[in-house]
């Protein structure tokens, strides 16, 4: 049984049935490479949408005057003030004369042998704000330490924080208010019963004592963030200290680079995808221009004449990539730090929301990227069933050939087979006839 075509006959079978099935194979090649043509395609649409996002995203930033308007606090005397700021902080200065820092209250008992010595039977009652924490100190649970363990662990605490020194004169029981200021005062209610047993002041409570700008305020804690919009002031000691609010060049700077730079990535990733994937799109060239076109030109904000971005600093360069003078920009903002903030975040005409809003028509659901995503993605459906077809007529013809050729070696090798048997009669008549002579 012949299991290899051409064995039988000698022929190069195989050889001559995958010459044939190369001709046949020509159109799923060309399939083949339409199909790897569309996948890079996707990839590079891919590739310009990944681009396309880090540009919006950097023209949100910049567009989102909350961002931008960050404003930083300058202390001229951080021994004595210092100040953080949110977003709500506006561009002003304040001078601050600090007299007194807000202070705990501090109680302190009378000095006992150790912290385990038993301070007598009755009852204790702790008030703060008006909560009142009442003890029942009875025998076996009125100690300098169970009384401590007593105070901090109890869920009607109301306020206080009890803990214990160890001085010359012996133990101490000690209790500070939680939170400073006169409102906080703590106030004791001892039982008569509990002979000895007394606590004296250590620290009185006080509020903290300042003006701001002349004004007297007066606040229970040394951190005070209802006196100055978005402003929160840090008491440190007492004395005077200004107090500056200006604008966070450094947030605006960043923001811009970041711009800057994605807008130049962008490019970039367009050129690339104009010189391979994406070189017959023509929109790779609308993208660019518009948004050339949208950056440099005139932008127009209320009644103000129209101002450009290269006041800013942002301008083109020969190479047609965008930079930031941060010099320039600098200026800008000590000039009319509304108008830089303007040009970027007005919610009409700002270029940030121009951008923005132009970069989501490209993608957005349905938008531009999305349905040049969908028409390859239906381009490689549609190769995909040629393919399956042009594969199964191959494959059909790969065993149609194999089977005529397998025919045409059967039938070869038996034609050699009656070859050499009639070679061998033939002969042996020969030799008969050579032997008769």
């Amino acid at each position: 049984m012949i299991t290899s075509a051409g064995v039988g006959s000698g022929l190069d079978i195989e050889g001559l049935i995958s010459g044939l099935l190369a001709v046949e194979r020509a159109p799923l090649n060309r399939l083949e490479s339409q199909k790897s043509d569309v996948e890079l395609q996707i990839s590079a649409n891919g590739q310009l949408r990944s681009a396309i996002s880090r540009l919006q995203v950097a023209a949100q930033a910049i567009g989102d005057r909350t961002t931008l308007t960050g404003v930083e606090a300058t202390s001229s005397n951080e021994a004595v003030l210092t100040a953080s700021t949110d977003s709500s902080a506006v561009k002003e200065s304040h001078s601050v004369v600090i007299t007194q820092l807000a202070q705990q209250h501090k109680l302190t008992s009378t000095a006992y042998a150790d912290a385990d010595t038993a301070i007598g039977t009755g009852s204790l009652a702790i008030t703060v704000a008006g909560n009142t924490l009442n003890l029942s100190l009875a025998s076996g649970n009125n100690t300098l330490n169970q009384i401590r363990d007593a105070i901090n662990q109890a869920p009607d605490n109301p306020g206080v924080n009890a803990s214990i020194i160890n001085v010359d004169s012996g133990s101490k029981l000690v209790l500070t208010a939680a939170a400073s200021g006169l409102a906080n005062a703590v106030t004791l209610t001892i039982d008569p019963a509990l002979t000895g047993f007394a606590m004296t002041e250590l620290d009185a409570p006080l509020d903290a004592g300042l003006t701001v700008d002349g004004f007297a305020v007066t606040r229970p804690g040394n951190t005070i963030t209802d006196v100055i919009q978005g402003v929160s002031l840090n008491l440190v000691g007492t004395g005077s200290a200004s107090l500056d609010l200006q604008p966070n060049s450094q947030v605006l700077g960043d923001a811009l680079d970041e711009f800057v730079n994605s807008f130049n990535t962008l490019r970039g990733n367009i050129k690339a995808l104009r010189n391979g994937a994406l070189g017959a799109d023509s929109t790779l060239l609308g993208l660019e221009r518009s948004l050339r076109d949208s950056i440099s030109g005139a932008i127009s904000i209320g009644t103000a004449s129209p101002a450009f971005l290269s006041e800013l600093g942002i301008s083109f360069q020969d190479t047609g990539d965008l930079s930031l003078d941060k010099t320039k920009l600098s200026s800008a903002l000590t000039a009319d730090v509304g108008q830089v903030l303007d040009l970027l975040s007005d919610s009409s005409a700002g270029i940030g929301g121009r951008i923005d809003g132009f970069l989501e028509t490209y993608m957005k659901t349905d938008g531009i990227l999305d349905v040049r995503n969908q028409t390859l993605g239906d381009r490689t459906s549609r190769i995909d069933r040629q393919i399956g077809r042009a594969q199964f007529r191959l494959d059909r013809t790969e065993e149609r050939l194999r089977t005529q050729f397998t025919a045409l070696d059967s039938l070869l090798a038996q034609l050699q087979t009656t070859s050499d048997f009639l070679s061998q009669q033939l002969s042996a008549l020969a030799n008969i006839k050579g032997g008769n002579g």
